[in-house]
């Protein structure tokens, strides 16, 4: 874990001076200190449209700062040759793999807490109180974070920033309307080969709708805690997955 967690902070320091990470996060603050102009609203509604916009904004926000810094930790440290004297110390390819999904979370979840910090302090301007729902919500919005960071991340070990940060982005779009719309394509299809096929990706694909709960935020509804444990522990079990396999290959690959 010492290993892990030096790779991690070298990591961690490297994201934080990327232009992308302020740029990413100033836009959706921008976008959160924004939604101070639905005055024309009533109360209610202002409240409810400012909840789910700034969610909103959290869940994208955290997602495109998950695969810009996800697809692009590993190649570079490749391209910029700055890999060769960690590999030359006696550190496991995996660890390293690992180590960088960390520092990419780390960093990430810098960025999510000051949009939930500004996004509290607005509910609590409107309501007078704090919401101690968004706590909870902004915690589920980071385990969605570190799936799409641990895909990001394997995906980089066999593939350009560029192809990681557009298949990334893809399999994020896809895992966000899963249920939706795979899942009612699955029922629709009469060939049996290609309800297979559609059946195999509905699967393999991450189930991100789970992690969001904007609309139990919005109406304060209340959520099972057994839901939560399920969703925690498939979250867990999914970027775990997702590393063990990037550094699998990162462990057979010339660098």
């Amino acid at each position: 874990m010492t290993q892990i967690w030096i790779i991690a902070k070298m990591s961690l320091l490297e994201n934080s001076r990327k232009q992308v990470f302020h740029v990413l996060c100033l836009i959706m603050l921008a976008v959160i200190a924004g939604s101070t102009l639905l005055s024309i609203f009533t109360e209610g509604t202002k409240l409810k449209i400012l909840k789910d916009l700034c969610m909103s904004c959290i869940l994208f926000g955290g997602a495109a700062l998950a695969i810009a810094l996800g697809s692009t930790g590993i190649p570079n440290d490749v391209e910029h040759r700055t890999l060769y004297p960690i590999a030359a110390r006696p550190i496991s390819r995996s660890r390293y793999v690992v180590g960088k999904f960390f520092g990419t979370f780390l960093t990430v979840a810098l960025g999510v807490f000051a949009m939930a910090l500004v996004f509290g302090a607005l509910i609590y301007t409107y309501q007078r109180s704090f919401d101690t729902f968004l706590p909870l919500a902004t915690l589920f919005a980071l385990l969605e974070v570190s799936i799409i960071a641990a895909i990001s991340t394997a995906l980089s070990t066999i593939a350009s920033p560029a192809v990681t940060s557009l298949v990334g982005f893809l399999i994020y779009v896809c895992g966000s309307v899963k249920i939706g719309y795979f899942g009612s394509m699955i029922e629709r299809t009469g060939n049996s080969f290609v309800k297979t096929l559609y059946s195999v990706v509905y699967h393999v694909l991450p189930n991100l709708e789970c992690f969001n709960l904007k609309t139990a935020l919005v109406h304060n509804d209340a959520v099972p805690v057994t839901y939560l444990i399920q969703v925690a522990a498939y979250g867990v079990c999914y970027a775990a997955i997702m590393l063990a396999l990037g550094s699998m290959v990162f462990a057979r690959k010339e660098v």
